[in-house]
């Protein structure tokens, strides 16, 4: 295994007094080190050498990358360091000893990248890969998936109490995650799961450097060390870097052989969502499920704070508050299929369960849900999908402060607003209406409005006057010419329906105006 100047001084630092020169190369790019004993030979590309300084060349010939371990001081070591990377050792040190110090720390790495490449080989374990790294970064060594998942960690000494070992602990049972964990992570500034480099940071009390896992360009998990014994080295970046892509083969090669009914099922779901035909082995599979189960879907939209955190995990807190329940990413939101059996088993509406179960994401994570329907037929998933988000979008520009749409509550307004089209609610009007429109237009008396509250009090001149705080005489004026200038006969019900649908639109349309211009 090459190595580079920072690993060397790192591990040298311990027994000499060692200091860098010059700036060094992050990437690992050096050879086993040899001896410099001849001044005229040049210093080659990614060689390290071992010098005393009174046996560097005035004039060197050196290429790039190289490293140079000089022992004592020298008049020269600055034009050096302007050209190359210096490890000085300042005092006089037996060349044998310092040779045997070199060949030990290479071996000790070439001894961990066999052993890396031997479970690669042979199991792909990613709790074996961090065992083998642990003398390596001499601290605890955790592995998350994509999900927040625990899929590794080495064994953590009884004096670090610390959060990490609250929740690893087999006694409490925990394999994820939670909330309040949760949240310090998305409290860093740092922590992006498209950052490809090592991240720095300080959670839990302790200084902690992650590097993110990734397959395919998809962010597939974080391997973190936390530095509870010996401090961080500037080394460790490199070296975790080069664990990292050892345990990105590893899961490649474990996710490979990963393939299950529910996989099926929530691939199935996702391709109905998509429109795309059913082949023959998912229809199969759906055959086994359909009518056996009921659902309701929920779409999810996670507040911008939430931008970093992988949806994976989302979705898989969701299933497992919901056992039997299929959430998956889509469409930059959180799509859900939940059984309504244990919903309905807690003895209230499935609505009032769901809210009460979900209550504290919705709080906490400022999530907005919009909630289906229940449905059995699964071929009619897309069906069901569509209220949901109809659902969450009406809701959201309607009930901005609320978290949980239930679609039974926007369906008219839904209705409403595909009746209309792609044409302006004001091509559907009658000469009448618009007589009303132009009336209210220059008048501080809102016919339209004072004809809407009559047609929703079922043209009851009672409530009517009761809703608008008019006395009888004032509304019965106002009514007659509301009618004359309609011209049309409110007692039949095709008139009057369409009306109705009209002056509702009307109001909806108001509604949002209203809310663009306050946001605005």
């Amino acid at each position: 295994m090459k190595l580079n100047a920072e690993i060397i001084l790192d591990n040298l630092q311990g027994y000499l007094p060692a200091k860098l020169m010059g700036t060094p190369e992050k990437v690992l790019h050096l050879r086993r080190p040899e001896y410099y004993v001849n001044p005229e030979q040049p210093f080659l590309r990614d060689h390290l050498y071992v010098a005393k300084a009174e046996h560097l060349p005035k004039r060197p010939v050196i290429e790039p990358r190289v490293v140079i371990i000089c022992v004592g001081n020298s008049m020269y070591l600055p034009y050096y360091s302007e050209r190359c990377c210096l490890i000085q050792i300042s005092e006089r040190v037996d060349y044998f000893l310092l040779l045997n110090m070199l060949t030990n720390i290479y071996d000790k790495y070439d001894g961990w990248s066999e052993k890396l490449n031997q479970i690669l080989n042979e199991n792909a374990s990613i709790k074996e890969m961090a065992d083998c790294s642990r003398e390596i970064f001499e601290n605890p060594i955790f592995v998350l998936d994509a999900n927040f998942h625990f899929l590794a960690y080495t064994d953590c000494e009884k004096e670090m109490l610390n959060e990490w070992e609250k929740f690893l602990s087999q006694k409490n049972g925990h394999e994820e995650l939670e909330l309040p964990l949760l949240g310090r992570f998305l409290e860093l500034d740092e922590l992006s799961t498209e950052i490809r480099e090592p991240i720095l940071f300080n959670i839990l009390d302790s200084s902690t450097l992650s590097v993110n896992l990734f397959e395919d360009e998809t962010y597939n998990g974080c391997l973190t060390i936390d530095y509870q014994r010996r401090k961080y080295r500037n080394s460790d970046n490199v070296l975790a870097e080069y664990l990292a892509r050892k345990m990105e083969l590893a899961l490649r090669k474990y996710s490979a052989n990963i393939n299950s009914e529910t996989n099926m099922f929530r691939q199935i779901l996702q391709d109905i969502i998509d429109g795309f035909q059913l082949d023959s082995s998912q229809r199969r599979v759906l055959s086994g499920i359909q009518g056996k189960q009921e659902y309701i879907c929920v779409r999810i939209k996670l507040s911008s704070r939430l931008v970093q955190l992988p949806i994976g995990y989302m979705c898989s807190m969701l299933e497992k508050e919901f056992p039997n329940s299929v959430v998956f990413e889509h469409d930059r939101a959180i799509v859900g299929f939940i059984e309504t059996k244990a919903l309905k088993a807690e003895g209230e509406a499935y609505y009032d369960a769901l809210h009460r179960r979900m209550s504290p994401l919705l709080q906490s994570m400022n999530f907005k849900v919009g909630i289906s329907d229940p449905l059995q037929d699964i071929y009619s998933a897309r069906l069901y999908y569509l209220q949901a988000s109809a659902a969450l979008e009406n809701g959201r520009i309607f009930a901005p402060s609320e978290h949980c749409y239930l679609f039974r509550d926007y369906a008219l307004t839904e209705l409403i607003m595909n009746a209309l089209g792609k044409l302006p609610i004001e091509m559907y009007y009658s000469e009448g209406l618009h007589r009303l429109a132009e009336h209210d237009a220059s008048s501080s008396v809102s016919y339209i409005k004072t004809l809407r509250t009559y047609l929703n009090n079922n043209m009851s001149i009672t409530k009517t006057t009761s809703s608008l705080y008019l006395n009888r005489s004032t509304l019965l004026e106002r009514i007659s010419r509301i009618k004359r200038e309609l011209g049309i006969d409110l007692q039949d019900s095709d008139e009057r329906l369409m009306l109705q649908i009209l002056l509702k639109a009307n109001e909806i349309s108001e509604h949002i105006q209203e809310i663009q211009k306050s946001t605005s």
